[in-house]
């Protein structure tokens, strides 16, 4: 499965089941959203704005600015100026980043949602009735 791919099918994964407890915050991970969020960006070769960062998983901005700040100092993502409107700032994945991301996804392992999961398919590459 492409990285890219995964990467979205565990995003829209976590939105979903966000959506069906009704509860956006009770599995807050924001540091692995955004770093979801911009992997696939820049995969697809877009830019995200600041602002839009991880906008689906309704994390309020003050914990994804906070959030942002720690990823950027932690060195796996930088914010750019807007070339045409300096107002703006975006938001990548630095290569360091991208890297760590690709690690993150092949030891995940394959990502197998919807109904193959309930044909008894272990998801994320977890190991059936062993140790964790």
């Amino acid at each position: 499965m492409d990285l890219a791919v995964r990467a979205r099918a565990l995003y829209q994964f976590r939105r979903r089941r966000d959506r069906a407890l009704a509860q956006d915050s009770l599995f807050g991970e924001p540091g692995w959203d955004i770093l979801l969020d911009l992997f696939i960006a820049a995969m697809e070769k877009s830019d995200i704005q600041v602002s839009s960062v991880c906008v689906d998983a309704n994390v309020p901005s003050t914990t994804l600015l906070r959030w942002i700040a720690r990823l950027e100092r932690e060195g796996l993502l930088y914010r750019t100026a807007d070339e045409g409107d300096g107002r703006r700032r975006h938001v990548r994945l630095t290569e360091a980043g991208i890297d760590k991301m690709r690690q993150a996804l092949v030891a995940i392992g394959p990502f197998t949602p919807g109904p193959a999961a309930a044909r008894g398919a272990v998801p994320f590459g977890a190991s059936v009735g062993g140790a964790h």
